[in-house]
């Protein structure tokens, strides 16, 4: 039977500060939502002393507007004795939305001849609306935009209430260790749950649209726009075909634009181009209709590969999914050690793979990128621009040197005995995968470590940060000769004097066997095997 053992803290100043960064950008950009709706609030209360007053439709019709539409009316009151005309619809000019049929729908509440109540300013009658915004509306805006520099706030905090003294001076008390758990487990439910509820309007639901669109009726249509919307985001620019028609059921007239129920859009101008220009203003086609609500019509009915764009909030959720799983394997205070070791006579030590922090660095760098591009297009100071640049220029070279070092060698190790006690005799084999040749010096070393948590005042703030320091170290080969590096068998004793494993960030205790490969111009072969020693009579 074979044991792998592997025994890893995450912790400290660094991690702190990138847990802090992070979240005070995101509180940093959510004060730039407050204030937005803070102004808006403010403006909104001072439109509520404008006067009512009866308008008279005028005009009412819609226009294309390039990405979206838009509803124009113009209207007519009076104000002591004096005719005024507007086209103001609210606090924006006019009623704009993504899709014809939004705006169809609202064109039908003001046919011209309509009276319908409107609001002038009474320090300036020819200021009017037809839609008054209320203070309510721009409460809940401030409100929502209030959540996220708290949130940011709170986490950015969190990381250093850890370990606070009670009072000034009073000495730090040792305190039950907090397991991760506590942490983990609700943040990746977060990121779970978000994915599981993202995957119903992504995928279940285009799905079930695709499936039931195939016993919809045929019925005749007339295109009134088509045209390649373009998408503007950091990534870049992605395009959709936009097709709007209108079209007749049971004498009702209707106005439908959707093409495919997979939605979304994606690079590559031309195809998209390719699909409008099957579509010209007035050409007449075939459109599918639900005969249980005829509002609801498509054009391509047939499932795409659009479809799979559904797939995307499993990334949210396997995310999420992995950071609890890491919460529940996560080890607290009162962590027992693993027995498995103890009942196998023959043990295989497993190291931290390389890949995993390669691939984390590179996430975190690419993420970082983007929090620098975004500081880098607002009016953040430039000296603001520059300490986050430097940050991830750092960031980006630890992630290339963690890609470099996932293509060294590595060492697979067999002990025996597994149940190691202090006074344990141990004989140990190796063999080294890849490319040896690369590797000038080998250097295995005996290790065990101390685990604790240092407290330290700064600033009137108590910081605590894990420290691992070594109690004993001892060489077991150094070594330059190719066949020792490629494989081989040695001996040693665990000292008698010497404490056992013990789990904890306050009073831990790890042994592990360290390789360390030297290889010229390239990052060396570093791998730490972590084993268990049992406490003796237990």
């Amino acid at each position: 039977m074979r044991t792998g053992v592997s025994i890893g803290v995450a912790g400290g100043v660094v991690g702190n500060l990138i847990f802090s960064g992070f979240a005070l950008f995101f509180a940093f950009m959510g004060s730039m939502f407050v204030k937005q709706e803070w102004n808006n609030l403010q403006e909104t209360k001072a439109m509520q002393a404008w006067v009512q007053t009866d308008c008279t439709i005028e005009t009412c019709k819609t226009e294309d507007a390039g990405e979206d539409f838009r509803l124009v009316v113009t209207y007519r009151y009076e104000v002591d004795g004096r005719t005024f005309t507007n086209d103001q619809y609210g606090k924006r000019r006019y009623l704009k939305a993504e899709t014809i049929t939004e705006i169809k729908r609202a064109e039908q509440r003001f046919p011209p001849g309509k009276t319908v109540a409107g609001h002038y300013n009474p320090a300036n009658p020819a200021e009017a609306v037809l839609d008054l915004p209320t203070v309510a509306g721009a409460k809940k805006g401030l409100g929502f935009a209030l959540i996220f520099p708290a949130v940011g706030l709170v986490f950015a905090t969190i990381p250093w209430l850890r370990g606070r003294k009670k009072r000034d001076g009073e000495p730090a008390k040792a305190k039950k260790e907090r397991s991760p758990k506590l942490f983990l487990v609700p943040f990746g439910s977060i990121f779970f749950l978000i994915g599981v509820l993202m995957l119903k309007p992504f995928l279940f639901e285009p799905l079930q649209k695709t499936r039931d669109a195939q016993t919809w009726n045929e019925v005749q249509a007339t295109v009134v726009s088509s045209k390649v919307k373009s998408h503007n985001s950091d990534d870049g620019t992605t395009y959709s075909p936009y097709i709007a028609y209108r079209y007749t059921v049971d004498g009702q007239e209707y106005f439908g634009d959707q093409y495919t129920f997979s939605g979304g859009s994606s690079s590559g101008y031309s195809g998209k181009a390719a699909i409008v220009r099957k579509y010209p203003k007035r050409k007449k086609f075939t459109v599918y209709v639900n005969p249980a609500d005829p509002t609801e019509s498509v054009i391509n009915r047939e499932p795409s590969l659009g479809l799979l764009f559904g797939l995307f909030p499993l990334v949210f959720a396997l995310v999420g999914a992995a950071i609890m799983v890491a919460g529940f394997r996560a080890k607290g205070g009162n962590a027992k050690l693993d027995e498995r070791q103890a009942n196998a006579y023959e043990v295989t030590l497993k190291g931290k793979s390389p890949a995993a922090k390669a691939i984390a660095l590179t996430l975190f760098a690419s993420a970082w990128g983007g929090i620098v591009y975004l500081i880098f297009k607002s009016d953040a100071p430039m000296a603001f621009l520059i300490i986050f640049g430097l940050f991830g220029v750092a960031i980006a070279a630890g992630a290339v040197h963690a890609i470099l070092a996932t293509f060294n060698p590595r060492p697979t190790v067999e002990i025996v005995p597994g149940n190691i006690r202090p006074g344990t005799s141990v004989a140990m084999r190796w063999r080294t995968n890849g490319r040896i040749d690369r590797i000038s010096a080998l250097k295995i070393t005996l290790k065990c470590l101390q685990v604790t948590t240092e407290t330290r005042r700064s600033g009137g703030k108590t910081q605590s940060s894990v420290v691992r320091t070594p109690i004993h170290e001892q060489e077991l080969l150094v070594t330059q000769k190719q066949h020792e590096i490629a494989h081989g068998t040695l001996g040693f004793q665990v000292p008698k004097d010497q404490p056992a494993s013990r789990l904890g960030n306050h009073d831990g205790i790890e042994w592990q066997i360290v390789f360390h490969g030297d290889i010229a111009r390239w990052p060396d072969m570093k791998a730490q095997l972590p084993f268990i020693v049992y406490p003796t009579g237990a």
